[in-house]
């Protein structure tokens, strides 16, 4: 059957791997997706094929994809950028339906302060490595871009942003050479297997609920149907507020308001509709009355029926920052500069952070001075590493191109460029543009050493 959401001369027909449910592909990858498919780089295709706005426009030309300065991570959102890529996505595809890759169905009843999204880009490793396992087409979800979502609600592991083959960690989203499940430096392979994925142990009870519990509520809001979209609304969320009153306050909006934790200033606001509760707020009294963030946001007040009204709020996940805990500071502190002083120790300042399960800005703040040289030591120690591993690499490359150049002179084959790029490829040698002057280099030689043997002879 023909699809009517595609013309017949759309430039690009491409369809999302997956446009609904909570594992829905983002719109950056499906980006990269149209983009691989025709055999070009992501920028090539992006800046000479869609028609951005100009100056006149009302957005800016400063505010061209890959322009310095730009956070693409909003793509995925629910703001002016992911409404104006949809737009010209559209048009270069011929759809109707590419917001079902971003935030935007949600847009509504979305509000963060701190932003929706994070700036760079995670993965799940487990995920990427069953794409591959089952032979099915490999995609990031828009689930992984969510700020608050740290954790894979299907394999219940820690979301990875960092390259397991060169350390690079992926600050950005998208890149100009982005390739779906490989990474954006060394392009090797994301993807692992659960018994391979090693990741930092957490300890404490309460930070692996929270993580499961975020992510499963994200996940439920992405698996809302089309058809139920058009209840997610400000009305719904009141309505919800409303029922709750209703139920576990009596009718009694103080009660409420103690019962759920919040202040009855802020109940009160919510309800009138002078001010709308952030995405924190709510998934707070998800957490303490046990109801789902999609019934929350699609209005269901049936599910207030499951609660009881005289809650005893069996399970605390807090949503807030771990800056309000009571702290051991002068343990911490030991602790950090024992770090410092450790040889073996080379974590980042992030990591470092996350094993007090402290907020990385909030624990500089207690410790500057530490913080900068905890950071000094592991750039000092991944700089290290980066020159051991091109080291080898050079030299493994170096001995691979030589015996390419000595078997192709002994089978009288030319030499050009092309000629010794495709017997590499052949052979499996990975190889980047940046090492076409070592690999000019290194011929020579290869050339000049066969030169003298052919004269001694």
């Amino acid at each position: 059957m023909k699809d009517h959401r595609i013309p017949d001369r759309a430039k690009f027909h491409v369809e999302p791997v997956q446009r609904i449910g909570a594992n829905r592909q983002k719109l950056t990858d499906y980006v990269v997706q149209v983009a691989s498919n025709a055999l070009l780089p992501v920028d090539i295709m992006v800046k000479a094929l869609v028609p951005w706005p100009t100056g006149d426009d009302s957005l800016q030309y400063s505010r061209r994809p890959f322009a310095s300065g730009q956070n693409l991570a909003l793509v995925n959102a629910h703001g002016q950028t992911a409404s104006c890529w949809v737009r010209h996505l559209n048009e270069l595809t011929g759809r109707n339906d590419l917001d079902a890759l971003t935030l935007l169905p949600f847009a509504d009843v979305l509000c963060d302060p701190r932003g929706l999204v994070r700036r760079g880009r995670q993965w799940c490793p487990v995920c990427l490595q069953e794409d591959l396992s089952n032979g099915a087409q490999i995609y990031e979800r828009l689930i992984w871009s969510i700020r608050l979502v740290s954790w894979c609600p299907l394999h219940h592991v820690p979301l990875a942003g960092t390259c397991p083959n060169c350390d690079h960690s992926h600050r950005a989203e998208i890149s100009r050479r982005s390739l779906s499940g490989f990474c954006a430096r060394c392009h090797q392979w994301l993807g692992m297997t659960r018994h391979d994925y090693h990741h930092l142990g957490r300890a404490a009870r309460d930070a692996l609920l929270r993580e499961d519990f975020l992510a499963d509520q994200f996940a439920a809001l992405l698996a809302i149907p089309e058809n139920s979209l058009k209840h997610v609304s400000k009305q719904s969320v009141i309505q919800m507020l409303e029922g709750g009153v209703a139920r576990i306050g009596d009718g009694n909006a103080d009660r409420f308001a103690e019962a759920s934790r919040r202040s009855a200033s802020s109940v009160a606001e919510w309800r009138s509709g002078h001010v709308f509760p952030s995405i924190s707020s709510i998934l707070n009294m998800c957490a303490t009355f046990g109801i789902s963030l999609d019934r929350w946001l699609t209005g269901d007040t049936s599910a207030w029926e499951n609660v009881s009204a005289k809650h005893e709020h069996p399970v605390r996940i807090s949503i807030r920052d771990a800056r309000s805990k009571a702290r051991d500071w002068p343990m911490i502190e030991k602790e950090l500069r024992q770090s410092i002083d450790c040889v073996e120790y080379h974590l980042s300042w992030e990591k470092t952070a996350a094993r007090f399960e402290i907020d990385p800005s909030f624990l500089r703040g207690r410790f500057p001075d530490i913080a900068n040289r905890i950071v000094k030591k592991a750039r000092a120690h991944r700089s290290r590493m980066s020159t051991v591993r091109r080291i080898a690499r050079n030299r493994a490359l170096v001995e691979q191109v030589r015996q390419v150049v000595n078997d192709l002179i002994a089978l009288n084959c030319s030499l050009t460029r092309r000629d010794i790029e495709a017997e590499l490829t052949n052979r499996g040698v990975a190889f980047r543009w940046s090492d076409f002057p070592l690999i000019s280099t290194v011929k020579i030689e290869a050339m000049d050493g066969n030169k003298i043997k052919s004269r001694v002879r």
